[in-house]
């Protein structure tokens, strides 16, 4: 049995202590951190992370399906964290200079400018200034910026396309798993995915695309709202859940302690789905 993590940053563990972002290897693929709470949920067996930070929901889906494709005939179990709406991933005529060109996922910050993105610090460090820097003049060498300004003008940075993307990823690698028989686990890093005006006011398309992940229910892990796990707020994503219980950040992730109390809120929910893989 081997545990395919997919993800953004949070999984693949950026700013983590034992993780040095960008750099590093593990064979063909980037080194990852062990310290996640995907990571250490699944201690216990063979681990593999398909993750990288600024993954949009469709590269998630994309990668997960492929690592699962390149193991068999091995049984993978799959636990992913779908990100935040608003990232795209395409695949360009041309090198991107990025770890998995052509395909190069595009964000917000891709088209921000470095005081913006600095702005979004929860504490300076310089190491990940010069990597923002290095990312944001690879993008312009390239194409890639300018092709992103033109998007978001025009179509990426409207939330029912936002929603609506995600959601068909969500439901693309939910009936992946389901009719290859491979068991899953979904949570996410942010609610923004399911509480939003786009869902409330939901026309027949997102309606059939929320109630196929409704029924699916049961594989996925939610984080208590607020300190008081009895809260009956809306429920939360790691990233909020983390924020909101006040553990340490560093530029703009959660560092190991709170990886480690969400591994022992989830690890419950987690063991159930390895049991039900025997």
């Amino acid at each position: 049995m081997i545990i395919v993590a997919g993800g953004d940053s949070f999984v693949y563990g950026s700013e983590l202590s034992d993780c040095d972002t960008f750099k590093g290897a593990r064979g063909k693929n980037f080194k990852y951190s062990l310290k996640t709470f995907t990571a250490l949920v699944s201690a216990d067996y063979d681990y593999e992370c398909v993750a990288w930070p600024g993954y949009g929901n469709d590269s998630i889906a994309r990668r997960v399906i492929a690592e699962c494709e390149s193991i068999f005939p091995e049984r993978p179990v799959v636990i992913v964290s779908w990100t935040f709406p608003g990232r795209y991933e395409f695949r360009f005529n041309y090198s991107t200079n990025q770890i998995n060109s052509p395909w190069h996922t595009i964000t917000p910050w891709t088209v921000n400018t470095i005081d913006a993105i600095k702005k979004e610090y929860a504490t300076f460090d310089e190491k990940t200034l010069t990597d923002q820097i290095a990312a944001l003049d690879r993008a312009q060498k390239t194409g890639v910026a300018d092709f992103a300004d033109t998007f978001y003008r025009h179509v990426g940075n409207n939330e029912y396309w936002e929603i609506y993307s995600s959601l068909k990823e969500i439901v693309y690698l939910q009936n992946y798993l389901k009719t290859n028989n491979i068991p899953y686990l979904f949570t996410c890093a942010d609610n923004s995915i399911w509480y939003n005006n786009t869902i409330d006011r939901a026309d027949n398309i997102i309606h059939s695309l929320t109630e196929q992940i409704r029924r699916d229910q049961e594989n996925w892990f939610w984080f208590p709202a607020g300190i008081n796990p009895q809260d009956t707020q809306s429920p939360r994503g790691f990233y909020q859940w983390a924020i909101e219980n006040k553990y340490p950040v560093g530029t703009t992730h959660p560092l190991d302690e709170a990886h480690q109390a969400a591994a022992k809120l989830i690890q419950g929910k987690f063991n159930e789905l390895v049991k039900k893989s025997v």
